[in-house]
């Protein structure tokens, strides 16, 4: 079976499919079945809202790390059987990983000999994630620091709502070429855009006289720089962020 995180993915991906091409049915069959498992609900949404989670102290964050392993541990044991059912139901998904998610599986894998170093690599990086700061951000940089809220927002009973009054007909359209393209377009796409908003901050960033504002654009250039995996909704963000340049 996928880790969860993988599994995760790949259910958004399965979604944002049925999305595009209309196939309510489908989508309809994916929600009613990942929203049947509360172990499983739980653990998404972890997932979720960990990535904007942020605990000041370093220690507090360590703390954080060693208290919820043996939680999640518990979690995915229980969901272990409804994850693999789910895997299997979904067949095979083309994804691009997400480097936090493949931390919180380290940490949720059985101790072994073999695996100690890795997670004790893992733990720190997560404690990193957690003590960097997410700053609120500037209506120009608001698409950029979204967060990928698509079935957190199913969970919610919100997926007609988030699509329909957030995006415009233009957002819309622009979303759906985007979830339609190949693994290696996306690719190709994904770098050139990167450096052409890369670009376009660094010279922002030269230009700009107030301060504060200066500040907030070299936080979401380091974080573009450093944290930004490549996916198709992150490549949906970049676009709207280039348009707001």
């Amino acid at each position: 079976m996928n880790k969860f995180g993988q599994l995760k993915i790949k259910i958004l991906q399965k979604l944002s499919d049925a999305y595009v091409s209309g196939n309510k049915s489908k989508m309809k069959e994916i929600l009613t079945e990942v929203t049947r498992n509360k172990d499983f609900k739980e653990l998404y949404l972890f997932y979720e809202e960990i990535e904007n989670k942020y605990i000041e102290n370093k220690e507090d964050a360590r703390l954080f790390i060693e208290e919820i392993t043996p939680l999640l541990k518990e979690k995915i044991k229980k969901s272990s059987k409804f994850c693999k059912e789910l895997n299997k139901k979904l067949g095979d998904v083309t994804i691009l990983e997400n480097t936090l998610y493949i931390y919180l599986d380290k940490i949720s894998e059985n101790d072994t000999l073999k695996n100690a170093h890795t997670k004790i690599d893992a733990k720190q990086k997560l404690v990193e994630h957690l003590i960097t700061k997410k700053e609120s951000k500037e209506e120009l940089i608001k698409e950029f620091t979204s967060n990928e809220k698509l079935l957190h927002a199913v969970f919610a009973n919100d997926f007609n709502v988030l699509y329909s009054n957030i995006l415009n007909e233009e957002q819309k359209e622009e979303l759906k070429k985007i979830l339609t393209i190949t693994h290696d377009e996306l690719q190709s796409n994904f770098k050139t855009i990167k450096e052409e908003v890369t670009e376009k901050m660094n010279k922002m960033i030269v230009e700009e006289k107030n301060e504060e504002v200066k500040t907030k654009l070299q936080q979401v250039l380091s974080e573009l720089s450093d944290k930004m995996d490549v996916s198709k909704f992150n490549y949906y963000k970049l676009s709207q962020l280039k348009n707001g340049l």
